[in-house]
């Protein structure tokens, strides 16, 4: 029964794909190789042997969503918790209540939202640049290794990567046009990945402070003419009401905390120290030991966020790998400061890299293990891809 769940939840993503493809044939190649690689690592890690990252967390978030499945979906709705570290498990935890355990379909449901993710990231490619570039980027994309492996197992960085994109969607939907809905989009998009990781709730408060000065600008300019616009004024008030809950600690976020905690400087030179623990771990001198080397070791942490393990840190065979997927970052944060000044000037990709950024400090702040920082790091994989993209090199299957 599990196997059929499993092969029926493959048919049905495998179709999926196939209606993308024929409502967009300029990444018909894209999707099907996506589909086809990720299937092929999906069946190993299934039938022949576990992948990286395949064990521990991920048979934990499969095996508690069993647990939260199994007495139905009713049930289900009861123990509803919201933004949650385990919120994955209730995600999947409803086909299970619907149709029954498979561990087959959990990682289908994963394929889904990698193969979608490759189609927003496409998208959005082809409306910042145009489709010569969003095919490149679709293809790197497609076979970024770590992008690869996490569309096949059960964890939570595909589900955080695909509501990332559907909120920078928004956010140069915005830029564009200046319509409410692509704002109510772009935070719809934040709030999904922070469902997921309650960090990604930062590119929801960056992106709110920007359009409210955006809005701010614009309103003073109006009143100096005695008009006023009422969008703006709305979404100023809404803006400031939401602040003032979160600033006076009314809302409390997973990962941050209430404002009070999240902004706590002693707090965050604890969080470092005990981040950076385990075989893996950066080297003890990041650890900000003080508020006032949290200053200055927080761009440091940022650094080793994206770029570790440094071959200096490499202690076993395994670490060889992290050093690879470092490497590919280091390769598309080269990409993207070559070509820096044409990323500054357009409003959209200067949005994009202004949240790239902040959530990079922050992620660095909380993680001290290259280990968990690869998992990390792989929920801004796309951007990083998107921002390189005019430099990326164009990948070319010969016929023999």
């Amino acid at each position: 029964m599990a196997n059929l769940l499993g092969f029926t939840s493959l048919a049905l993503v495998s179709l999926f794909t196939y209606f993308l493809t024929i409502r967009n044939p300029g990444i018909r190649n894209i999707l099907f190789a996506a589909l086809i690689l990720r299937i092929l690592f999906l069946f190993i890690d299934h039938y022949i042997f576990p992948l990286p990252g395949s064990t521990a967390d991920a048979e934990s978030f499969e095996s508690f969503a069993w647990n939260l499945g199994k007495d139905g979906f009713f049930n289900l709705i009861n123990n509803f918790s919201g933004p949650d570290p385990y919120f994955i498990s209730y995600f999947i935890a409803i086909p299970f209540s619907l149709f029954g355990h498979s561990l087959l379909m959990a990682q289908t449901i994963s394929l889904l939202f990698g193969i979608a993710s490759i189609f927003l990231v496409w998208l959005l490619a082809k409306k910042l640049w145009n489709v010569q570039i969003a095919n490149k980027v679709g293809w790197v994309a497609t076979l970024f290794p770590t992008l690869v492996l996490f569309s096949v197992i059960v964890l939570r960085e595909v589900y955080v990567c695909f509501f990332l994109l559907v909120a920078l969607h928004g956010v140069v939907g915005w830029v564009k046009t200046d319509k409410f809905s692509n704002i109510i989009l772009a935070s719809l998009g934040f709030i999904g990945a922070t469902f997921f990781h309650g960090g990604m709730i930062v590119g929801l408060i960056v992106f709110g402070i920007i359009v409210s000065l955006s809005y701010l600008n614009k309103l003073v300019k109006l009143l100096t003419n005695f008009r006023i616009k009422f969008k703006f004024v709305i979404f100023l008030g809404f803006f400031l009401i939401i602040s003032g809950t979160f600033v006076s600690n009314k809302i409390h976020v997973p990962y941050l905390g209430t404002f009070e905690k999240g902004t706590n400087l002693e707090f965050l030179t604890i969080k470092t120290s005990q981040s950076t623990a385990g075989e893996a771990s950066w080297p003890k001198w990041t650890v900000a030991k003080s508020p006032i080397e949290l200053v200055y070791k927080g761009p440091i942490r940022a650094i080793y966020f994206i770029f570790a393990p440094f071959p200096w840190d490499v202690k076993k065979t395994q670490h060889l790998i992290g050093m690879f997927d470092a490497f590919l970052y280091m390769y598309l944060t080269i990409l993207i400061l070559l070509n820096i000044k044409l990323i500054w000037k357009d409003p959209c990709l200067r949005i994009i890299l202004i949240l790239l950024l902040s959530y990079i400090f922050v992620f660095g702040i909380g993680v001290g293990n290259f280990g968990t920082g690869i998992r990390h790091r792989s929920k801004f994989a796309f951007i990083f891809i998107l921002l390189a993209g005019p430099l990326l090199k164009k990948i070319i299957f010969k016929k023999t």
